[in-house]
């Protein structure tokens, strides 16, 4: 079975679902659900309690008869139960390995409130992108070693330790009637893992039990629904790394050496390239024996190894601010010295890439300017424009958007709760109404006749049009800003006053 790669519940077989988060990077894991008679079991919480709201409130709309009885957390990674919390009456259950893991968490505290440490770029990336405030950690109350059955319904789930590999205490969750697997973190596919514990030959292991499995739908842990064919050539990869970095170590090449020189052939497009100085140094560590180089150091390191560079570099800004002789008024200014709130500032670096295209900038930012400067309310604007940066996994949107929502009167907690989406319940019913129309064009591309009325009652026909041009425009902008990797802007990153 087909299953796209949205973001979102998805019946991958009867009584079966996979809750995806693409792009599948860093913190936007996948989950899943198991449900007969009534009863369900969840594979997986989320990395915030705003992302587990929206997992819980699709599941809900979707099959509002069943009731989450279990919750099994596949493994210690927090983007796998940080959201537990949101479950209180659910049996929870978790390797004892992980569980132990888990009580020893507190990244959690760290990147709601790193104070003056310096943090990596990825991890910058991830406080951008994420709330972390709010999540009160919620361990297991049931663990086991080895294998255990779980019954759900008429039907039963198996679950199968196979750490440590990716960490300590990781469990697979084998739905057999389906021929379905929840690989959690023992599957990347699209980008690549990390090993946090291996040893690699465990989790090469894994992979072959998983192939040893009759089973037919596999749900990463990380990126789309796939099969065993994936799942190969993912082991071909851990083989790579484990042969790669054996070669490296017994030469005396360092580290982050090793990983910068890895053949990448067949796995080139993969993302979150940076993660292989991770991996490379837990194969050192297994060698070393002694506990080096450790994973705290290699993290720290990470920016030395890769700050993913643009895929179309920003033009100077005395470039673009030429061709703002091509236009007039706040589209002019706009390429200029800025315009509205961002007057005085450089021009941001997602207009000066898409310069690469004089015209279609040109014929761009008289639109932008419009929609910034329009008939909306500048409150419902940014409200919108953040539901579409966080829909789109822009971090680029939202930090440049959560600063303008805040000018606009939106308060920290508002800010916050977007990702929660129009579920929350202390949205009013216009901000309801407003924010279920950037999830219903961000979907399906149509208003559905309840949300239409709501807003119409409320908005003028023009208003109505360019709150749909907004969020289709901020969208499309998304995608250049996520494919050519635009960086933040410096002034915006802390880098200038």
């Amino acid at each position: 079975m087909a299953v796209p790669y949205t973001l979102g519940l998805h019946e991958i077989a009867a009584d079966t679902y996979a809750y995806l988060q693409p792009n599948g990077s860093w913190g936007l894991s996948n989950a899943g659900l198991i449900v007969s008679d009534g009863e369900a079991l969840l594979v997986d919480t989320l990395f915030t309690v705003p992302q587990t709201r929206e997992l819980l409130a699709a599941i809900a709309r979707a099959l509002p008869g069943a009731t989450i009885g279990t919750l099994v957390n596949s493994h210690s990674d927090g983007d796998h139960w940080w959201g537990n919390q949101l479950l209180p009456d659910a049996t929870v259950i978790a390797s004892e390995a992980a569980a132990i893991d888990m009580g020893r968490d507190h990244l959690h505290e760290l990147l709601a409130d790193p104070g003056d440490l310096p943090l990596p770029r990825v991890v910058q990336d991830m406080r951008r992108a994420f709330d972390f405030t709010g999540i009160a950690p919620t361990l297991p109350n049931r663990t086991f070693s080895g294998e255990l059955d779980v019954a759900v319904g008429r039907r039963t789930v198996r679950l199968i330790e196979v750490g440590p590999a990716h960490t300590w205490g990781d469990v697979l969750v084998h739905v057999p009637d389906a021929g379905v697997l929840f690989a959690g973190d023992i599957l990347f596919v699209g980008g690549h893992p990390v090993i946090h514990s291996g040893p690699v030959e465990r989790w090469i292991a894994a992979c072959d039990l998983i192939l040893g499995l009759d089973v037919e739908t596999i749900v990463p842990g990380h990126g789309p629904v796939v099969g065993k064919p994936e799942v190969r050539t993912f082991r071909g990869y851990l083989e790579r790394v484990r042969d790669h970095a054996g070669r490296a170590h017994r030469a005396g090449i360092p580290v982050l050496r090793a990983a910068q020189e890895m053949d990448l052939d067949g796995f080139e497009d993969w993302g979150d390239r940076e993660r292989l100085l991770l991996n490379i140094g837990a194969v050192y560590r297994e060698l070393n024996g002694d506990g080096t180089p450790g994973e705290e150091e290699l993290l720290v390191r990470l920016d030395e190894f890769t700050v993913e560079a643009p895929r179309l570099a920003p033009r100077p800004a005395a470039e673009i601010a030429a061709l703002a002789g091509r236009l007039e008024g706040p589209a002019a200014r706009l390429l200029a010295d800025g315009a509205g709130p961002l007057a005085g500032r450089p021009v941001l670096n997602v207009l000066a890439t898409i310069g690469h295209h004089p015209d279609l900038l040109v014929a761009l930012a008289p639109l932008l300017a419009q929609l910034n400067q329009g008939l909306l309310p500048f409150r419902e604007r940014e409200l919108a424009v953040l539901r579409t940066a966080h829909r789109t996994g822009s971090a680029y949107e939202w930090e440049h958007h959560a600063r303008l929502g805040a000018a606009a009167g939106l308060a920290g907690p508002e800010i916050a709760r977007v990702q929660d989406g129009p579920e929350h319940p202390d949205w009013s019913e216009a901000d309801r109404a407003l924010l279920r129309a950037v999830d219903e064009l961000h979907d399906g591309h149509a208003l559905a006749p309840d949300t239409w009325q709501a807003l119409i009652e409320r908005h003028s026909e023009a208003q109505m049009l360019e709150l749909m041009a907004l969020v289709g425009t901020y969208g499309m902008v998304a995608g250049i800003l996520n494919s050519c990797r635009v960086p933040l802007d410096g002034w915006l990153a802390g880098a200038e006053a």
